[in-house]
């Protein structure tokens, strides 16, 4: 039986639909969420004093979950774009690409009264932007889950043992912190997308799922080791260059 003429766009990839199904539910959804947020706020400023103290309670927690929703849909679309939206991989610095990171996050460093720091570090072969988001997450992670003494990371590489990476050439890098670490059974859980460990701590449960995703996408793997009250190191692989 002869193969039937297909039209161009019938046999998609399944990557592809569901990056086009992700973006277009996160764009549209995204505006519902602003519209939502945006009235809540205006009832806030308009009537907030004829209501009593539960109905005001009410439109903080509506103004609260609408904002929660669109923080979850940026994560979700940050997760879909890193295929879509990839570059082609190159020799990068990684100590360069750092520098950049800790420039764009000097105030919030300044804030908690934070120590950043690296070893030497080596050329490898990625994305520089997607590097740059890569340990951006990852200081974010750190500050959000810091203790109240001073914050300390260091980002920090060495080869790659082979057992750990096959014939492929790998630096293994390692990013510590002195924050709250991560009970044992949540060690896995935490690089899951939309899963929290700390409650108290504002946030989607995005930042994690997204580096995981870019360190996949250079084949790479990444993995965390933690103690409750001492620290948390995330390590992962990249290609040399």
């Amino acid at each position: 039986m002869p193969t039937p003429n297909l039209p161009p766009n019938a046999a998609k990839p399944a990557e592809q639909s569901l990056q086009e199904l992700v973006y277009a539910v996160s764009h549209d959804l995204g505006a519902s969420a602003r519209a939502i947020k945006g009235f809540a706020d205006l009832l806030t400023r308009r009537y907030s004093e004829a209501l009593d103290a539960d109905g005001q309670n009410f439109l903080r927690l509506m103004s609260k979950g609408a904002t929660d929703l669109q923080a979850q849909l940026d994560g979700l679309l940050a997760y879909s774009r890193i295929e879509s939206r990839g570059q082609p991989l190159s020799p990068t610095n990684v100590a360069e690409v750092w520098q950049s990171v800790k420039a764009a996050a000097t105030s919030r460093l300044h804030e908690a009264a934070a120590i950043a720091e690296q070893d030497q570090l080596p050329v490898v072969l990625t994305d520089a932007k997607q590097l740059a988001q890569l340990l951006s997450e990852l200081l974010e992670n750190s500050l959000k889950f810091r203790r109240e003494e001073p914050l300390r990371v260091c980002l920090s590489a060495e080869q790659a043992a082979s057992s750990q990476t096959g014939s492929r050439a790998m630096w293994l890098f390692r990013w510590t912190d002195n924050g709250r670490g991560i009970a044992p059974q949540h060690l896995e859980r935490v690089f899951q997308m939309f899963q929290r460990c700390h409650s108290d701590v504002p946030g989607v449960g995005a930042g994690l799922a997204v580096a995981q995703r870019i360190v996949q996408r250079h084949g790479g793997t990444i993995w965390a080791e933690s103690t409750v009250g001492s620290g948390t190191s995330i390590c992962f692989t990249l290609p040399a260059s």
